[in-house]
């Protein structure tokens, strides 16, 4: 009896190590998600979704034009992603708009410029970790029940280290809602077909109405996944495993988002933003390269293409868990043969994928571990699964360490970018900032929303009649962005103002999630202030002079 009551507490204090250990991972994953969070100041795309958010508590739709603002980013063209009669802006839909209003009222509560942020990303880092949560839930059920809490821990710390994942969730925008929504879709999908867990009733309501949240949400990740869950029901119904009820909740929401589909004008949006570009099948090919480069570099595509080559060389592992990592594969890559079809394949519009393949990685990887300790493979075999799992785990994750690093040191030493020098001046000599009016050609949400200022020019000139007649009270002219930068020329020929240089480059964005360099993106994701004594590279504001100063008024002469 006393050596049965030692196999028990030596099972119990294994169980209970392996709790800790998922406890830990969930802490780290965490706190690489959550960690400085309130810096740096939002860039534009946030901004824009902030503005937006602040347009629709009030008037319950992002319209376009406010007050004294224009909020509108799609090009000189206003016509074009603007619903004329409400005057509301259909370049996308507008769940991010709604979910950010929260958020925005309790940043609302705070004057200082680094808790307004840091509120208004803690729901949307909250989501994505909620949606990390849903993609484990989803594949839990895939591996051996003794072995689910090392799978939990091993997912948890593959994520802590996805920097690229990270980086993207903790943005104001789309892009933690929808691995929320689709790692929702992904449990209800596998327990319909492959756990046999949920009831078609509960399969059918669920993907229906996540799919109408997903649309409205981001449209693009909406025609993907529901022309690959059709795509799985072909195969499905090919094999006798599936019947026409099954295609049911497909076409229930095709018939609720149609209306919104015309509304929206998405069809009429999407000709008319890829005729701007001269899309051939070179340039498929190139994004297809790109979108894999970045995978290969930031993410755990090459083990995982490695370890699914080995699961289905060596033909091993639990028939539930080859469907579920055959189902993951066949999603990820059909994810991305459509997606690089947007002549903008930028890498923001497939951080879904990331939770994909490190579940498919650590499926397979876990496949072979049972296989060798099972004994199922022979000698020479399971020789080669464990090379394989050696190299892929000491080499194919290395570049990836520079992300780690770069993670945890913008964690500890907070990132300044060009904004986070501008804006707090601006507050500070100003007493009154709602009276300026700021003439910059980029990154001009973030005045409005942090300053509450008149801002003209912006990067889309779509107001530019209305905006030649007004004289600002200050200039940031933002170098790298030419298309509009000669629009601010003509202000300070014209008016009187003395030159601001700031120790900081006059860098693209104020912060980028994106981690790999493209054509689309020449400036990615930094993860140290880049400071400069170089004049040529430092960025440059232009005050009116005390004088002149019509609107703002400043706190020092």
């Amino acid at each position: 009896m006393a050596n049965g009551l030692t196999r028990e507490n030596r099972f119990s204090m294994s169980r209970a190590s392996q709790v800790g250990l998922v406890a830990v991972a969930a802490v780290l994953c965490l706190g690489m998600l959550l960690g400085g969070l309130s810096t740096p100041l939002l860039w534009a795309d946030e901004a824009e979704t902030v503005m937006f958010a602040e347009h629709t508590r009030i008037h319950g739709y992002p319209k376009v034009h406010g007050d004294r603002n224009v909020v509108y980013q799609f090009g000189p063209n206003i016509a074009l992603g603007v619903k004329e009669g409400p005057d509301a802006y259909i370049g996308t839909t507008w769940g991010h708009f709604y979910f950010a209003i929260p958020g925005l009222v309790w940043a609302d509560g705070s004057d200082d410029l680094y808790t307004k942020t840091w509120r208004l990303r803690l729901p949307f880092a909250l989501a994505g970790a909620a949606g990390l949560g849903l993609w484990l839930w989803a594949l839990l059920p895939a591996v051996a029940e003794a072995r689910r809490r090392w799978f939990a821990a091993a997912f948890l710390l593959s994520s802590a280290v996805s920097i690229s994942l990270l980086l993207h969730l903790r943005e104001v925008r789309y892009y933690a809602l929808v691995v929320l929504i689709t790692g929702a879709i992904a449990r209800l999908q596998l327990g319909y077909r492959v756990y046999r867990t949920t009831s078609f009733r509960g399969y059918a309501v669920g993907v229906c109405l996540l799919l109408l949240l997903l649309f409205n949400t981001f449209f693009q990740a909406y025609f993907a996944v529901a022309a690959l869950l059709g795509l799985d029901w072909l195969v499905a119904k090919h094999r006798g495993r599936a019947t026409a009820r099954d295609l049911l909740p497909l076409l229930v929401s095709a018939l609720l988002v149609a209306p919104l589909l015309v509304w929206f004008e998405t069809l009429t949006t999407a000709r008319a933003f890829a005729a701007g570009f001269s899309f051939e099948w070179s340039d498929y090919a190139a994004n297809l390269g790109a979108i894999g480069l970045h995978f290969l570099r930031h993410e755990f595509l090459a083990p995982a293409l490695l370890c699914l080559g080995g699961l289905a060389w060596l033909r091993v592992g639990d028939a539930r868990l080859r469907a579920v990592a055959f189902r993951l594969a066949g999603f990820l890559l059909g994810f991305v043969l459509l997606g690089c079809l947007n002549p903008l394949a930028l890498e923001r519009y497939f951080v879904v994928l990331s939770p994909v393949v490190t579940g498919l990685f650590l499926l397979c990887a876990f496949a072979l571990i049972e296989s060798i300790d099972a004994g199922q493979v022979a000698s020479q075999r399971r020789t080669a699964a464990i090379v394989a799992l050696v190299l892929l785990t000491l080499l194919l994750r290395v570049p990836g360490l520079a992300a780690v690093r770069g993670r945890v040191q913008e964690i500890v030493t907070p990132v300044r970018g060009p904004l986070d020098y501008v804006i707090p001046l601006l507050q500070d000599r100003y007493a009154d900032t709602e009276k300026l009016v700021i003439a910059t050609n980029y990154e001009e949400y973030a005045f409005m929303y942090y300053l509450g200022s008149h801002t003209i020019i912006g990067l889309s000139l779509n107001n530019l009649l209305a905006d030649r007649v007004l004289e600002p009270d200050v200039v940031v002219p933002r170098r790298r962005w030419p298309h509009s930068l000669r629009r601010l020329s003509t202000f300070l020929r014209e008016g009187d103002f003395e030159a601001v240089r700031l120790p900081v480059r006059d860098l693209h964005h104020n912060s980028m999630p994106a981690l790999s360099r493209s054509r689309f993106i020449p400036d990615p994701h930094r993860f140290e202030t880049a400071t400069t004594d170089d004049p040529d590279e430092q960025l440059v504001i232009y005050l009116r002079s005390s004088g002149s100063n019509r609107t703002g008024t400043s706190r020092r002469p």
